[in-house]
């Protein structure tokens, strides 16, 4: 009995190890850079929508902003063939299906209002506010959506593999208390108070589950500091990084479709507010990642804002031209050199963060290689300790 639960724990430790190791396999190779692409699709696609309006307020459309919604375009394609080879259940199929078809139809749009803008015929700024319209009210928030179902899967996978392993405890502390009991049987009835074999196959389970513990312990805490702390601060950067490119595409529209800016100015406004409330409470956590990039944050919001404020006076009063050069202007005063340095910062936090998650995982499931042999090369030994430690006795009875 007492080799059958040595043998029994071997098998529910390994078991245990193994189940984790897949586990954390699975969210390495499959489901975060799933996410991470679902994550690139939102992100991508709000740098589109961005540089496209930015580029048409340009009038003559600057080469580095039209390099970057192709460069977002092709990234938002190569974003949507790496989620679709991930994804496996039919409604998230479905979905970047339609996500796919619809970015088709904003780009025929957003070429078709470049098209009429190089022409000077003013239908161009209808064309590409329907396109705008088409990218927030739908694509946008089906590529929310589709990145907060991967975000939630990378979340409950590594969950997983911090809970604690009841059964494997229960079975290695019954295994170690019959061989207590075993040892006190034996003795009562040969007048030996200690079995060396017994003592050696417990000694063996110990190291076994001294071993294994800390590995899993060790496992458990990288596997929550990726969950708590590098794939939280992922998905607040990846948040803020969206929320800025989403509040400069509301600050070009509005030296575009001209008669509704206060609507404009107002989702402009509250995308600032919530940007600041994250960043602030970001900022404020002792174990946030890549603080040092973000630490001028605060500081360009407010200088973007301040710059915004001056659109703003400008529209007021009439002046788009002062306007639109308050908006794509190079100077310390003006909008671009904020965002552009904010976009930088977010960018750069964005890959920070996304490092430091892969490789907690991966500190996580290379703690426990080795364990599984490990624990099966001491199970055994413990089984024959345990059979070497009987036999001298059955032996008497000869």
């Amino acid at each position: 009995m007492l080799a059958a639960l040595v043998v029994a724990s071997a098998f529910a430790t390994s078991t245990t190890i193994n189940d984790r190791q897949q586990a954390l396999t699975t969210v390495l190779n499959h489901t975060e850079p799933l996410s991470f692409a679902a994550g690139q699709l939102y992100t991508t696609l709000s740098v589109a929508d961005a540089a496209a309006a930015t580029a048409f307020i340009a009038g003559t459309e600057p080469r580095p902003v039209r390099q970057r919604y192709e460069q977002a375009i092709t990234d938002a394609a190569v974003a949507v063939t790496r989620a679709s080879s991930g994804l496996t259940d039919e409604p998230m199929v479905q979905l970047l299906g339609r996500i796919n078809a619809r970015l088709a139809v904003y780009t025929g749009l957003v070429e078709t209002a470049r098209t009429n803008n190089r022409a000077g015929n003013p239908v161009g700024s209808s064309y590409l506010s329907e396109a705008s319209t088409l990218m927030q009210q739908q694509i946008l928030p089906d590529a929310q959506r589709l990145y907060e179902v991967t975000s939630a899967r990378v979340d409950d996978e590594t969950t997983a593999s911090t809970r604690i392993p009841t059964p494997v405890i229960i079975v290695v502390l019954t295994t170690l208390l019959f061989g207590v009991f075993a040892n006190r049987w034996l003795a009562r009835r040969t007048r030996r108070r200690v079995n060396i074999g017994f003592v050696a196959g417990g000694m063996a389970v110990l190291v076994m589950l001294m071993w294994v513990g800390t590995a899993l312990v060790i496992s458990t805490a990288d596997s929550r500091s990726a969950k708590n702390t590098a794939a939280e601060s992922l998905k607040t950067v990846t948040s803020l990084a969206i929320s800025a490119q989403q509040a400069r595409a509301d600050e070009t529209l509005s030296l575009i479709r001209r008669g509704d800016e206060n609507v404009r100015k107002q989702s402009y406004y509250q995308r600032i507010d919530d940007m600041q409330q994250q960043l602030a409470q970001y900022l404020a956590l002792n174990d946030s990642i890549d603080k040092s990039d973000l630490a001028d944050a605060q500081q360009l919001l407010d200088r973007w804002r301040a710059a915004d404020d001056r659109i703003t006076a400008y529209i007021a009063v009439g002046n788009y031209q002062a306007a639109t050069q308050v908006a794509l202007g190079t100077g310390e005063d003006d909008s671009t050199p904020a965002f552009d340095k904010l976009d930088e910062a977010l960018s750069k936090g964005i890959e920070q963060s996304r490092n430091q998650l892969r490789a907690d995982i991966v500190n996580a499931r290379r703690v426990l290689s080795g364990a599984t042999v490990g624990a099966a090369a001491l199970s055994v030994a413990a089984a024959i300790a345990v059979a070497l430690g009987i036999w001298p006795r059955l032996n008497e009875y000869r």
